[in-house]
């Protein structure tokens, strides 16, 4: 194998892109799921999990805004550790949101017990608002859409949002807080031992985070991983080095997928003169067909069909490894492959 593929074969093994998991194992190993668009998660899982079941999927998952800044399902368990790395964990107060902290200390705990009661979905919690003397201006901060009281109360633990499209809310076990910087290290820790090898840029770029915040966790953690030079390049690992085994001629991974989330390099698994095809101008990151350790096509389902849409001229062996993938993945709820430019 060349170097590429040596990458390419560590990160499909820990991803678990290659063989299924337990749930509980595939969400802590992912650092979460990304949950731009609702379906990705449960798709996620349903490519990686050995234990998924379609009707309890999301048994014991919130989603939350998660360090990232973006939208993530994780294990309820873990909600302390990934608020406390965001940084979101003292008393609700005045915020960016014009919400004074007299009034984001009354209507907290009304929204908790209007949650609790099984008014969980966001119109129904504005009505309750309504109806209990809350004015049109503050209703419209405290339910706003890119955040107001309901996203200060997630990033405290207050409430977190269930996984489905509709909105929806639920009151999580108190979460077990920690210092900012010791959740750092142990989420730092877990991604350079499932998506090792890996560069610190790599890290940084994962996490969002500045080099400047991180650096003095990095020197703490480097020294006891593994350390690899490919191509110039230092990569870190926590798991003994892979360099031989089979990459599948097929993989298929999710939306905004943490294979491809997970690295500022990516030339592990894809061509430069593709990168602006598997994610737009927009930032989208669409489903990647892997045909030969590179990615050569996106895809997306629909129905009873999955639609692809190659990058390149195919192979009809990549044609067929394509069909023989879909089929061992989706069995007889998928019927056909529709190619389209």
């Amino acid at each position: 194998m060349n170097e590429r593929e040596i990458l390419l074969l560590n990160s499909l093994q820990n991803l678990h892109l290659m063989q299924k998991a337990p749930k509980e194992r595939v969400v802590r190993d992912l650092l979460g799921l990304q949950a731009q668009f609702s379906r990705n998660p449960q798709i996620s899982l349903f490519l990686r999990a050995s234990d998924y079941a379609p009707e309890t999927w999301d048994e014991g998952l919130v989603k939350i805004w998660s360090h990232r800044g973006t939208i993530h399902v994780i294990d309820e368990r873990e909600l302390g550790m990934y608020l406390s790395a965001a940084g979101h964990t003292g008393p609700l107060g005045e915020n960016y949101w014009g919400i004074t902290q007299e009034q984001a200390q009354k209507w907290s705990p009304f929204l908790q017990n209007e949650v609790l009661a099984g008014n969980d979905t966001r119109e129904g919690m504005k009505e309750a608002c309504r109806r209990a003397g809350m004015d049109e201006e503050l209703l419209g901060r405290v339910f706003y859409g890119w955040g107001g009281l309901i996203k200060e109360m997630c990033w405290r633990g207050l409430l977190a949002c269930r996984t489905g499209t509709d909105k929806r809310y639920l009151v999580p076990e108190k979460p077990v807080f920690m210092d900012r910087d010791e959740a750092r290290k142990e989420l730092i820790r877990r991604y350079f031992d499932v998506f090792g090898p890996a560069t610190v840029q790599d890290c940084a770029a994962f996490f969002l985070w500045k080099m400047t915040e991180i650096r003095p966790m990095l020197e703490e953690i480097l020294p006891g991983l593994h350390c690899t030079k490919i191509d110039g390049k230092t990569y870190y690992h926590a798991r003994p080095l892979q360099e031989e085994g089979e990459i599948p001629p097929c993989v298929l991974a999710p939306g905004f997928d943490q294979l491809i989330m997970g690295y500022r390099d990516r030339t592990r698994y894809i061509d430069k003169e593709h990168n602006g095809k598997l994610v737009n101008v927009a930032g989208i990151v669409f489903p990647a067909v892997i045909l030969r350790g590179r990615i050569r096509a996106k895809w997306k389902l629909d129905g009873a069909k999955i639609v692809v849409t190659p990058f390149e001229r195919l192979l009809k062996k990549d044609e067929a490894a394509m069909k023989r993938e879909v089929k061992a993945k989706f069995g007889k709820t998928v019927r056909e492959i529709v190619y389209e430019q």
